[in-house]
């Protein structure tokens, strides 16, 4: 949309240059290009208030002090006897017309009007037609004028599915398809409402006596009407976006007005029809806006901003009927927020609150990661079976019979899912599932794991199984790693296990370990089937220390071991872990090269040493002070030799 700098200062008390109105307007969401005096605007689609001189003014009183008042025709109106009858006051609440009989001749345009077309450069048509034209860019509010004595029947509005050809004013024919919001006349359709009219019934500069149309159309049901129809319609444009619904008549008697400037008005009539009239109200909260906002305002200064955009401000807060866009308290946080300045509001950090998370909880998180990574899937079941443990609660309500208890272990669950899978011709099967169990004693959560057929790795070991070996070092993996502890097994029997091992961690029993027997998992199952059940309640979680990290580049040193004797590899480790543990400077060292020959007995190892120091730059005299006594040590071990020494 484009308005003039200076016909918009029309509308301010205060003055203010166009460096500084083009600043404010950034700051209120309007974002803008400047030619000239020539103020380009971005409106956004919500704001159809701002598609006019009055609307951007209107929201640039809080700082301008905005001057609204313009010259309307005040004294009474006749009511007209005009014939209308409005089949879709559903979609068109509200509507006026004006009837005006001119005679004489047409004076010189006034100034204001004569601005608008040579400042924007736009043609002029006839009389009313650019009143019409101006008043859009004044109000915002689109009016449509039909020529008086063209109209030879009653005019009725109306939705209606009708296939006619429709030539608008612009010359373009166009045909009328669907269902379409339209004017008519005895059945002919002389205006598609709200987008634009019929050359039938349009005015010309012999025009005497003409008809204003002046409507609140629901913008949904003009919204896309001008790309159907390929219309270069400014009406439409505003429509869509929401016009002011107590406006039309006042925007009649404006154009009533601007008719008396220009002509001497022979006669005159106003219609009026007005269902829509109640204003949308919004709960006002003080605190709760602050929260939204990030400010600090007292409940005065909130209101007067309020105030400033027309705003009715007291228990509730009544929004103004040309914002259409105002529907809850966050939507006046923002109306504030703009007056404010989102650049002048003080960032404060974040205060999110931090719960800690459960102890079993870390653990799932990192041993669901691990499990993952090495080839598992993890399933979700139903918590309901059949089971027929004393400690099973009854579910009041079972969907069949077979999920009537609560169930006591997840292991069980996993086996079915083990068969149904088999039976699918799935030959590597590795599942796991976190779950509650429930029972007359409690709950509990607990991590199952069960695995049958292959590895299901490499070429290599295509046939090799997965085993009772596999699921126990998975386990001691697992607690190694995450937790840093070591578990103790206790052989046991059980009847569903043909081996049955009872699992210990700081000496509390967490769960069991073994292969379920071919009673337990059926005789559909095609491979031996291994599982895991554990309790995470107890399990306690160490706590890592962070470690800082370096600003300063790290150092590196390889070094290439030989090896005589393969048995003295775990020496040369244990040696260089000692190293690596009393040195603060080296902060990593990891074998990146390996090389054997088991025929000849040649075994070469490749190590990287790492070493960084936190306040500076490591030099060469202190790495040098940290790998004379490795290399000396390590050459004390048999068979051990460094290439290039």
């Amino acid at each position: 949309m484009k308005i003039v700098y200076s016909h918009l200062l029309n509308f301010l008390e205060k003055k203010p240059s166009l460096e500084e109105l083009s600043d404010k307007l950034f700051q209120l969401g309007h974002e803008h290009e400047i030619e000239g005096e020539v103020l380009d605007l971005e409106i956004t689609p919500n704001r159809g208030d701002c598609l006019s001189l009055k609307g951007i003014a209107r929201d640039l009183n809080h700082f301008y002090k905005a001057d609204l008042d313009t010259e309307h025709y005040d004294a009474d109106i006749p009511e007209s006897n005009l014939a209308f009858e409005n089949k879709a006051e559903d979609l068109c609440p509200n509507i006026s017309f004006v009837e005006i009989e001119i005679e004489g001749k047409v004076k010189d345009y006034a100034p204001y009007l004569e601005n608008y077309f040579q400042d924007l450069k736009l043609n002029k048509n006839n009389l009313f037609t650019d009143i019409s034209n101006y008043l859009a860019y004044e109000t915002g509010q689109p009016t449509h004028c039909y020529d008086a004595s063209k109209i030879n029947g009653p005019l009725m509005l109306e939705k209606r599915n009708k296939q006619e050809k429709f030539k608008t004013l612009l010359g373009s024919e166009i045909e009328l398809k669907g269902e379409n919001l339209v004017f008519t006349i005895n059945d002919v359709a002389v205006d598609l409402a709200g987008t634009m009219g019929d050359e039938s019934t349009s005015c010309s500069e012999d025009t005497t006596k003409v008809l204003v149309e002046c409507a609140y159309f629901k913008p949904e049901e003009i919204l896309g009407k001008a790309r159907q129809y390929n219309l270069n319609s400014e009406a439409s444009y505003k429509f869509e976006r929401g016009v002011d619904f107590l406006a039309q008549e006042q925007v009649l008697r404006r154009f009533t007005a601007i008719v008396s400037d220009h002509v001497k008005i022979k006669s005159l009539a106003l219609k009026t029809e007005q269902r829509k009239k109640d204003k949308r109200e919004v709960e006002f909260d003080s605190e709760r806006l602050n929260k939204i906002i990030g400010a600090d305002l007292t409940e005065t200064e909130q209101k007067d901003y309020l105030n400033s955009l027309y705003f009715k401000t007291e228990d509730k807060v009544v929004v103004p009927s040309h914002r259409s866009d105002i529907d809850q308290l966050n939507d006046l946080a923002e109306e504030v927020t703009r007056m404010i300045g989102y650049d002048n509001i003080a960032s404060k950090a974040l205060a999110l609150p931090v719960k800690a998370k459960k102890i079993e909880a870390n653990f799932e998180d990192l041993c669901r990661s691990y499990l993952v990574n090495n080839g598992f899937f993890e399933v979700v079941n139903f918590p309901f079976n059949d089971n027929q443990d004393e400690a099973a609660i009854s579910v009041d309500n079972p969907l069949d019979k077979q999920r009537s208890k609560m169930r006591v272990c997840i292991t069980k669950s996993l086996k079915e899912n083990v068969v149904f899978n088999q039976n699918r011709q799935k030959d590597s099967i590795k599942f796991f599932e976190f779950s509650d169990i429930y029972t007359k004693d409690g709950n509990e959560n607990k991590l199952a794991v069960i695995v049958s057929g292959r590895t299901n790795k490499n070429f290599k070991e295509f046939n090799a199984q997965l085993d009772y070996s596999y699921l126990n070092g998975l386990i001691k993996t697992i607690f190694s790693e995450i937790l840093g502890k070591e578990l103790n097994f206790e052989l046991d029997q059980s009847k569903n296990y043909d081996l049955y091992e009872k699992v210990y961690c700081d000496d509390v029993h967490i769960g069991r370990i073994g292969k379920l027997s071919k009673e337990f998992v059926g005789s559909k199952t095609k491979t031996p089937v291994f599982s895991f059940e554990i309790a995470l309640n107890n399990l306690q979680m160490p706590f890592k220390k962070q470690s800082k990290i370096s600003d300063f580049p790290a150092s590196y040193r390889d070094l290439s071991f030989s090896l005589d004797n393969h048995e003295n590899l775990g020496d040369l480790s244990k040696l260089i872990k000692k190293h690596k543990e009393s040195s603060e400077l080296m902060t990593d060292c990891f074998v990146f090269d390996l090389f054997e020959n088991k025929k000849q007995n040649i075994l070469k190892v490749g190590y990287r040493f790492k070493f960084q120091a936190i306040e500076n730059n490591i030099t060469d005299e202190e790495t040098e002070a940290i790998m004379k006594p490795l290399i000396k040590e390590s050459l004390e071990i048999d068979g051990v030799n460094i290439e290039g020494l």
